[in-house]
């Protein structure tokens, strides 16, 4: 197991953050749980304040209760989405009435397009995690993007218009995985005033059209509490492949927000 810690999430959040992995060992074979458990227990001891966060295979029960033992709570099952290049994605017709264009995101838009950023999340493990404050939650997505605009994270940055305004946008990351290459969604999101209206359908399908034929398969993630991400993926072809809890602590514990 490693504990290594997540500077980018530290300097949103203010003190230290830490992402819990678990060794191919681990994951493959029988888990020593007393000795993660001590290795945790060690490290929070040298802690004045910090966040930690782990996600797990739903079939590794032992590893969820130890974390759970040590003040660890499930804020989110994490389930992602793939499509392969041979799968025929359904046919879906815009919705009507969406009149979205999707392009490149100008200068004159990014400060638009990060203000969708930290306006339209509601089931990100930020957002459902009741120990973190909302304000908090809404910059992590907002700098999500911003990292983007500055070509600092990720590989392109598409935006939604609705009559020249910026109405939504994704975000992709490439990947390899097992000598295959993949493209994710890294992010998407839709303006609180046009969701419900077929923009989000039309970025994926966007998506589907752009990258499905230069790459071994398509990827998406969401939050097993986000039903309509999840039925607009399956409606565009997309198949659940996996899943995984995805577990918190904070130390001290603060106050529910």
């Amino acid at each position: 197991m490693q504990i290594v810690e997540d500077l980018w999430l530290a300097a949103i959040m203010g003190h230290g953050v830490f992402k819990i992995s678990l060794d191919e060992a681990d994951v493959s074979g029988e888990v020593d749980t007393a000795r993660v458990g001590e290795q945790i227990t060690q490290h929070l001891r040298r802690q004045v304040q910090a966040s930690y966060y782990a996600k797990i295979d739903p079939t590794r029960v032992e590893i969820v209760r130890q974390l759970g033992g040590l003040g660890f709570y499930v804020v989110d099952v994490n389930v992602t989405f793939g499509l392969d290049q041979q799968d025929t994605p359904p046919l879906v017709q815009p919705k009507a009435g969406s009149g979205c264009r999707i392009g490149e995101v100008p200068v004159e838009q990014h400060e638009e397009v990060l203000e969708i950023a930290r306006s339209s999340f509601r089931f990100s493990r930020f957002h459902l995690d009741p120990l973190i404050h909302r304000g908090i939650a809404d910059q992590i997505k907002h700098d999500w993007i911003l990292n983007y605009l500055l070509k600092k994270r990720g590989e392109h940055l598409w935006v939604a218009t609705v009559a020249g305004r910026p109405a939504g946008f994704l975000a992709v990351i490439a990947g390899n995985e097992a000598a295959r290459q993949y493209r994710a969604i890294d992010l998407i999101g839709v303006a609180p005033a046009y969701q419900g209206q077929g923009i989000g359908q039309a970025l994926v399908a966007f998506f589907i059209d752009t990258y499905r034929d230069q790459n071994d398969f398509l990827l998406v993630g969401t939050q097993i509490a986000n039903l309509p991400s999840i039925r607009l993926y399956q409606k565009l072809g997309f198949s659940l492949i996996k899943s995984a809890y995805v577990m918190h602590l904070h130390v001290p514990q603060p106050e529910n927000r």
